[in-house]
């Protein structure tokens, strides 16, 4: 599958894949935001710097396994980072939702917004006409849960140890959300 060319525009946000000229924006807004997130971030491989973690995302994003997004601010800046990670196009036509807000755009609703566009993005036909997305949130992490609820995602269950955080197995809350449950018929 080639490149995601797949763009949503929202009241205050223009949410879109990846470019190759995001790099210098991606790594700054990433770099300055980190504080925020990296209670809930794994912990980056020896060696790996946030150029070389672009460089990974834009390939996944160019090979069509994922879609890497970003969620622009009316002047431009990156707002978020939205994800789908893992596209499976076989019986289950599901992903897995990932995302992050920027630190200066944290509390205002941003996130939100851009993770509704991606969900739209994932589910019309039109886009990516997945049937399901999914996602694991830490129970600590409190601002991503009432996103995912916002979002209209549903809790589905609960998973012991899932995600090296921070070089600690962490629990996750598991949610999802169907096509038809975001107003996708199918």
């Amino acid at each position: 599958m080639s490149q995601i060319p797949l763009e949503i525009v929202t009241p205050r946000l223009r949410v879109r894949g990846l470019r190759p000229t995001d790099r210098p924006a991606w790594i700054d807004a990433l770099a300055r935001s980190l504080p925020l997130h990296a209670p809930f971030m794994p912990l980056a491989e020896p060696g790996v710097d946030l150029a070389m973690r672009f460089d990974r995302q834009l390939a996944a994003h160019e090979a069509g396994t994922s879609f890497k997004g970003v969620a622009l601010a009316a002047d431009g800046r990156i707002a978020a980072f939205v994800n789908l990670n893992e596209i499976v196009r076989s019986a289950t036509m599901g992903a897995t939702a990932g995302w992050s807000v920027h630190i200066d755009f944290a509390g205002q609703g941003v996130m939100t917004e851009a993770l509704t566009a991606l969900l739209d993005l994932a589910f019309a036909p039109e886009g990516l006409a997945l049937h399901r997305v999914s996602a694991g949130i830490m129970p600590e992490n409190l601002a991503s849960l009432r996103v995912a609820e916002k979002a209209g995602f549903r809790r589905e269950g609960f998973a012991l140890k899932l995600v090296k955080i921070a070089g600690e197995w962490r629990d996750h809350v598991l949610v999802a959300k169907l096509a038809e449950e975001h107003g996708q018929r199918q």
